[in-house]
């Protein structure tokens, strides 16, 4: 729970999955803390997966904030329709958009296409992961721990140098200075480079 409101504190989200069975800080305390903070986290769907199931659970947490409450075990394509749903309306303009565009390169998140210059660049799904969010924040940076959370969805360790493998696979296939080193910091894709 406490990692989860550093996260919040650190980045810039649309939608976040919260489980009420959190260590250290219970999810609707998280919950709690998200909604108090009006100006930065008030527009965040929250989204509440949980093994809790009962009536009062679920009234609990709409009543105190969530945007929809979702019981465990629940199908994958039902998490990503009402996802799509709670996002249509906290922020239509996310789902309506078609890509994104930095320099000559444009990402489509709905096609999972990556387009340079009018070719099509063929990405992994672990180079997609690391490059869909700085493409969609563009100078923001992003840590490396943060991109390894990425990858974590992936089933498979994360070694000491994953994100730096990856983000070179990256400059290779995209241009040596499209994703610029923070030194100390991260990682980020400036639309307007040095």
């Amino acid at each position: 729970g406490l990692e989860a409101l550093d996260a919040l504190a650190c980045g810039e989200y649309q939608l976040v999955l919260l489980d009420l069975g959190l260590p250290e800080l219970e999810g609707l305390d998280v919950l709690k803390r998200i909604r108090q903070d009006n100006d930065q986290n008030n527009h965040i769907a929250v989204v509440i997966i949980t093994a809790r199931d009962g009536v009062k659970d679920r009234v609990r947490g709409l009543s105190q904030g969530a945007d929809d409450y979702l019981v465990k075990p629940y199908e994958f394509e039902e998490l990503m329709a009402r996802m799509e749903a709670v996002l249509r309306r906290t922020n239509p303009t996310l789902l309506t958009q078609d890509y994104y565009e930095v320099a000559d390169i444009r990402l489509y998140p709905a096609t999972h296409r990556l387009v340079k210059q009018g070719q099509e660049i063929e990405l992994s799904n672990k180079e997609w992961a690391i490059l869909q969010p700085m493409m969609m924040h563009p100078n923001q940076i992003f840590s490396k721990s943060h991109l390894e959370q990425k990858l974590y969805d992936w089933q498979s360790e994360v070694s000491s140098n994953t994100i730096e493998v990856y983000v070179h696979h990256l400059r290779q296939k995209l241009g040596k200075d499209l994703i610029r080193t923070v030194r100390g910091l991260g990682y980020c894709i400036e639309t307007t480079p040095n």
